[in-house]
């Protein structure tokens, strides 16, 4: 049986586990009961919260509208063919066709490039002797183009160009075009469709147009035109 004073020395180790039993009750904030009316206001303004769908109206509402498409500088490469009309489609056949611009529009109707192509072409269907060889024509120059525009995602237009191009070997001075590795006039003009992407930076294009070499590619005897018929497609990059 513990004594009367044993239990006395009890007391302060009671009160000390008893000490933030207490404490925590007294920071507890006093709880009391929501009204009806209280209740009411809460669920009004639940229901009255925007849905889901109206919110991603107003963002598309407020996106910023696409960049303009109208004019800057322009880059465009080109793929394609060239084929002759004059007398050497006698010599060469239909031949891959490189073409590079890059142009500025000041206005959006309006640009003026500078161009240059690459032609790697040979000599098969020439008669033998000699046997067939290959050559390259390369040539640079400038123009303009005009752009209509009747739909918003499409543009048709027209353009000129001329400049100097010349053959890379004297593959056909033999054959009697003996100006061929000179550097000579060539102008021609082409007309064209393109297409605008969703990127307004973007389009793709079809073209097909006439060139004249005669500079060049003409030759002594004959009267005819040394003409080339070129075709592609392009992609157009407008900065």
């Amino acid at each position: 049986m513990p004594t009367l004073r044993s239990r006395f020395a009890l007391v302060p180790f009671a009160a000390a586990l008893a000490w933030p039993v207490a404490a925590s009750a007294a920071d507890e904030p006093e709880r009391r009961q929501m009204t009806e009316a209280e209740i009411d206001t809460w669920l009004t303004k639940g229901d009255q919260r925007p849905e889901k769908d109206s919110l991603e109206a107003d963002d598309q509402e407020e996106a910023p509208p696409a960049p303009p498409r109208d004019h800057g500088f322009v880059i465009e490469s080109s793929i394609g063919a060239l084929g002759h009309l004059g007398p050497l489609k006698n010599v060469s056949p239909t031949s891959p066709w490189f073409h590079l611009q890059f142009g500025f529009e000041p206005f959006s109707f309006l640009m003026v490039f500078a161009e240059g192509e690459l032609v790697f072409s040979n000599t098969s269907y020439a008669n033998r002797p000699p046997e067939p060889r290959g050559y390259a024509l390369f040539g640079f120059g400038g123009g303009l183009r005009i752009t209509v525009k009747p739909m918003d995602r499409f543009g048709i237009y027209v353009q000129g160009s001329a400049g100097g191009a010349k053959i890379t070997d004297d593959v056909l001075f033999y054959y009697g075009y003996r100006n061929a590795q000179e550097l000579g006039l060539y102008w021609g003009g082409q007309l064209g469709l393109e297409w605008y992407q969703v990127d307004p930076h973007m389009a793709l294009a079809l073209h097909g147009g006439v060139k004249n070499y005669q500079s060049i590619l003409g030759r002594d005897r004959g009267g005819e035109q040394a003409l080339a018929w070129t075709g592609g497609m392009s992609l157009r990059y407008v900065f």
